[in-house]
C-alpha cells in the first residue's frame, strides 16, 4: 500500500516545481470535495437527524401541552447549531478548492515564464494534471 504525504493547508503545498505542487495538491482537493467533506461529517447529519427529531416531537407535544415549548427551543438550537456547523465546514472546504485552484493557475502561469521547472531533477513519474482543470468534477 502507497502512503500519500499528506499536506492540510495551502500554504503546505510545495511551489519549487509543477510536477510536486501537483502531487501535492491533488490529495489535498480531493480531501476538500463536497462528497468527501459530506461523508467525513457523518456524525454531524446524525445530530441533524436528532435535533429534527426533536424539533418534530416539540411541535407535536405542543398540540397536547403548551409545555412542550422547551422541546421545540432544544429542537431548534441543536438544528441551527449543526446547520451552522454544516455551513461553515463546507465554506471551509469551498475555500480551500479555490485556493489551490488559483494556486495552480499561478504555478503554471510561473512555470510558463520560465521561473520554476515543470519537474525536479530526478523526478521519474509523470507529471501529474492540473488541479484547476478539474474543478467541478468529483473525481
Amino acid at each position: 500500500m502507497r502512503v500519500r504525504p499528506q499536506v492540510v493547508d495551502v500554504d503546505a503545498l510545495p511551489l519549487t516545481s509543477v510536477a510536486e505542487f501537483r502531487a501535492a495538491a491533488g490529495p489535498l482537493l480531493h480531501d476538500n470535495l463536497a462528497g468527501t467533506v459530506a461523508m467525513r461529517l457523518y456524525l454531524t447529519w446524525a445530530s441533524l437527524a436528532a435535533g429534527l427529531c426533536i424539533l418534530a416531537f416539540g411541535l407535536f407535544g405542543l398540540t397536547i401541552d403548551p409545555m412542550a415549548w422547551t422541546a421545540v427551543a432544544a429542537g431548534l438550537l441543536v438544528t441551527g447549531l449543526v446547520v451552522w456547523r454544516l455551513r461553515r465546514q463546507f465554506a471551509r472546504a469551498a475555500d480551500v478548492r479555490r485556493r489551490v485552484n488559483d494556486l495552480s493557475r499561478e504555478i503554471d502561469a510561473r512555470a510558463a515564464r520560465g521561473e520554476i521547472p515543470v519537474s525536479p531533477s530526478g523526478w521519474s513519474r509523470p507529471v501529474p494534471p492540473p488541479p484547476h482543470e478539474r474543478v467541478g468534477s468529483w473525481t
